[in-house]
């Protein structure tokens, strides 16, 4: 009877036991699970203000002066963290030893009312008085267009003259260094021209019509050759020699004239994959200013909760 009694006291006490684990498990908070779609609309968010970051980046905003200063004050820096030396003219037989350098510049100019046709003919007086000429004009009412080719040691004095035509609304000026090609060109060019001598010797040799045929088709691929050079050569002395200035012009109240971009498939495809290039390194940009906040957020959240798990027990 006794031991009846201490079984019935122990079964007694382990439910007791059980009921207590049960009440301080129904006070403990359930773990709450972040459901798939919540997870998805967090990467969504991190994904478009990583976006938006990197739009704000690319287009000049506060964030990007940080990444200028870092990479602007090192002062002349390769790709590769070298520092890039100036080009040096290499002097190869039958090339010449000068740079060859392409200059183009876009103006355009803000005229006063009633004054487009006077200053219109003003700007083709100055290409001419540069020893240049007009290569393509364009004119509608009050405002127009025109292509001016000048000498390219007159470039800069041509701008200048262009410039007091009136308000300079835009102006671009590039430059493009071409004399590695141009000396590769004459490089080319003269191994092309010794190849077809050793060429002429072998026709003069040959001694069947096999021999000759072969010898023949080898030297009119050779001349072919050397008249693509040629005209690779006469196309960059005419582009370095001229530099090129494509010249706006409106009067005051007279809207820019927009360019309207004829609509093809091949230009939408580009213009569809440069858009998803752009932004897609607009978000990889964004995550590079985004992912140090979200570590930083996520170890102060984890000490804070560890905080408050400690003042709870």
């Amino acid at each position: 009877m006794a031991t009846t009694i201490d079984y019935l006291n122990a079964v007694h006490g382990d439910l007791l036991d059980a009921a207590e684990r049960e009440r301080r498990a129904a006070r403990r908070p359930p773990a709450r699970r972040m459901p798939s779609s919540g997870l998805v609309a967090a990467v969504v968010s991190v994904l478009v203000a990583a976006g938006l970051i990197g739009l704000l980046v690319r287009s000049g905003g506060f964030l990007s002066e940080g990444a200028e200063s870092l990479g602007g004050s090192t002062g002349a820096i390769g790709a590769t963290g070298a520092p890039t030396e100036p080009p040096t003219d290499e002097v190869v037989p039958g090339a010449p030893a000068v740079s060859r350098v392409i200059r183009t510049a876009e103006l355009a100019i803000v005229i006063p009312r009633d004054a487009f046709d006077e200053r219109f003919g003003e700007a083709v007086d100055v290409a001419e008085a540069q020893g240049g000429f007009v290569a393509e004009s364009r004119s509608r009412s009050r405002s127009g267009s025109l292509t001016v080719r000048v000498p390219a040691a007159n470039f800069d004095e041509t701008l200048r003259a262009l410039r007091a035509l009136g308000t300079v609304e835009v102006e671009s000026v590039h430059g493009q260094d071409v004399t590695a090609d141009y000396v590769d060109l004459h490089a080319n060019l003269r191994i092309a021209r010794a190849r077809r001598e050793v060429l002429l010797g072998l026709m003069a040799d040959a001694v069947s019509i096999e021999q000759t045929i072969r010898v023949q088709n080898a030297l009119d691929e050779t001349q072919l050759r050397i008249e693509q050079l040629q005209g690779q050569l006469r196309l960059l002395d005419d582009r370095t020699s001229l530099a090129t200035i494509g010249l706006r012009l409106r009067e005051q109240g007279v809207e820019p004239e927009s360019r309207v971009e004829k609509a093809s498939i091949p230009n939408a495809f580009e213009r569809a994959a440069a858009g998803f290039v752009g932004v897609i390194a607009a978000i990889v940009i964004g995550l590079g200013y985004l992912i140090p906040i979200l570590v930083l957020g996520l170890a102060a959240w984890f000490v804070a909760s560890r905080v408050r798990r400690r003042r709870t027990t």
